[in-house]
């Protein structure tokens, strides 16, 4: 999956969160949940890492509006998804 050029799948998480954070230009577009992962409000996009073999490597998430309380809304099963 791509933004702007960009990949979001299977990437370092660090440059993915790097990448987002120099895209945002209004204050509270960029927000973290409690696990540390970055989500784009505006798009509500949440950059998950998962770990493949011995590195990690980030997944996009698209959430719903009412989703974006990450650690209250998602099932069990995403938070142990590995």
């Amino acid at each position: 999956m791509r933004l702007d050029a960009a990949s979001l799948t299977g990437c370092v998480p660090s440059h993915v969160e790097e990448w987002l954070v120099h895209r945002t230009t209004r204050p509270g577009s960029l927000a973290y949940s409690v696990a540390g992962d970055p989500v784009f409000v505006g798009l509500g996009l949440a950059i998950r890492s998962q770990r493949v073999g011995d590195v990690v490597l980030t997944r996009p998430l698209f959430l719903l509006h009412d989703w974006l309380d990450l650690w209250h809304s998602l099932p069990s099963e995403e938070w142990n998804f590995a």
